[in-house]
């Protein structure tokens, strides 16, 4: 983000929104919130209002159409308290006359309802003299003017008025898909444009978003940030953008406990490194990942362990009985577990809890079991890859150290392209099963490490309740990755 200018800002309440428009918005000028209904807007309006009555500014809330006591109803149901000497709420109802439209009308429309609406309203806001304003929404207000151009002088009038009291306004408008000629006059005419939308997939949740269109003379996060309306109201999670958190890499190899395994990898590879951990059902990656994990914890490190498809009581289970429990660790607190429902999260919100564990925890070891949860989570997600790759970037920034196992189907024909794989990892072990004499057995290899040597052997590896132990180098059989070796004569 571009250094801001000396500009007096006004919070919004919304800390990610604060994030994204580097502080909040420009005080004493006219915003606009646009979206189609049930983006929030009403929402996002008491949240700004709330954010006023807490800094000692007063608030006039006006409605279009009786709307005033949904309103309260909100307030109340967030728990955000606007009972306050600073608050007013203003109605502007919309009688029969006008939506009867102007070609029932008796009188000239300087004579008429429309008028008297606007004069009313006018001098509520000269009575109040509020330093916030939520006018919700544009949308019924239009009804006031005769035409588009009699809309637009009122918008501009309004605005004049606004201007002189140093207000800082907020309009809420209801848009469809396609904004029209009008839409776009009130995007011109305001200092902020803020546009939010929801989207439906195909299973979970409803899915929201927002895009600052526009902040004029200020430097803001430009492109989609997700977020999320709760009972407590709403959350924004700023898209993450890992070059602001650049720092010197660190020098520490990361070790597993287990001195073969570190020797295939050449002594280990570095902290902040991103190892995918590849291969079928059963050939031991989330083993593998643990051995990492149980000896992260030992040596003191926080570890967070997010699981998009088995449960905690099974993770635990099996740790246990491989030789490698970790509840002790989760009893001191060095291991968080976490299991994450299908369509739970959206990839913003799962990056903003992840930032979170980082920087408010001390994460230091992250592990996604299984990256393919992961991806099947976020199908109607566009450019996922490129989003994991920047949250993967943010991590090796911060020297926390990424775990990611990878599903394949059967011996072979992995279900994530490998190629993205690549793409994302910074050293990848294949783990493979292969047949010997009748009998179904595990073979385990580096094929990547970007920085420095590695074993280019593919060895025996079994699993027992010591845990996991590396044989000798499979020297006589050829096509052990194929998963059916021939023995050389």
């Amino acid at each position: 983000m571009e250094q801001e200018t000396a500009t007096e800002l006004a919070a919004t309440g919304i800390t990610g929104l604060n994030d994204i428009l580097g502080g909040g918005l420009t005080a004493g000028k006219m915003n606009l919130l646009s979206g189609g209904p049930g983006t929030g807007k009403t929402t996002f309006a008491l949240h700004f209002l709330a954010e006023g009555i807490k800094s000692g500014e007063r608030c006039l809330y006006i409605t279009v159409g009786g709307a005033e006591k949904d309103f309260i109803a909100l307030a109340k149901s967030a728990g955000i308290p606007i009972d306050s000497d600073l608050f007013s709420i203003h109605l502007v109802e919309i009688g029969a006359e006008i939506l009867d439209g102007p070609e029932q009308r008796i009188f000239h429309s300087a004579e008429s309802e429309p008028a008297s609406a606007m004069n009313e309203m006018l001098a509520e806001f000269k009575r109040v003299k509020p330093k916030r304003l939520v006018i919700d929404s544009l949308s019924d207000l239009r009804f006031l003017a005769e035409d588009s151009a009699s809309y637009r002088r009122l918008i501009l009038a309004l605005r004049q008025e606004f201007y002189a009291e140093a207000c800082t306004v907020l309009l809420t408008n209801n848009v469809s898909f396609s904004r029209s000629e009008i839409d776009l006059h009130l995007e011109t005419v305001c200092q902020g444009v803020i546009n939010l939308e929801q989207l439906v997939i195909g299973y979970g949740p409803t899915r929201r978003r927002l895009l600052v269109l526009k902040l004029r003379g200020r430097a803001y996060r430009s492109g989609w940030h997700d977020f999320r309306i709760t009972v407590e109201g709403i959350e924004v999670f700023p898209t993450l953008v890992a070059g602001e958190h650049r720092q010197a890499a660190p020098s520490e190899l990361i070790l597993s406990g287990n001195a073969d395994l570190d020797l295939i990898f050449g002594g280990g590879f570095h902290r902040g490194s991103t190892l995918a951990i590849i291969g079928a059902s059963g050939t031991g990656k989330t083993t593998m990942a643990n051995q990492y994990v149980a000896a992260a914890a030992k040596n003191g490190d926080h570890v967070a362990i997010y699981l998009f498809e088995e449960s905690e009581v099974s993770y635990r289970r099996r740790a246990e009985g491989l030789g490698l429990s970790i509840d002790g660790f989760i009893d001191k607190g060095l291991v968080a577990l976490n299991h994450v429902g299908v369509a739970e999260l959206s990839a913003g919100e799962f990056a903003a809890r992840l930032r979170q564990e980082v920087e408010e925890n001390g994460v230091r070891t992250v592990v996604l079991d299984t990256l393919n949860g992961y991806a099947n989570a976020m199908l109607d997600e566009e450019y996922l890859i490129l989003q994991l790759h920047e949250l993967f970037a943010y991590l090796s920034h911060k020297g926390v150290t990424t775990f990611l196992v990878v599903e394949e189907h059967g011996f072979g024909h992995p279900a994530l392209e490998v190629k993205n794989v690549n793409y994302l990892a910074d050293a990848i072990l294949l783990l493979r099963f292969f047949e010997h004499r009748g009998e179904i057995k595990r073979a385990v290899s580096v094929v990547k490490k970007r920085s420095g040597n590695h074993e280019k052997t593919i060895r025996e590896m079994t699993l027992s309740g010591a845990g996991i132990a590396l044989g000798e180098t499979l020297i006589e059989m050829q096509g052990v990755l194929t998963g059916a070796p021939i023995l050389e004569a």
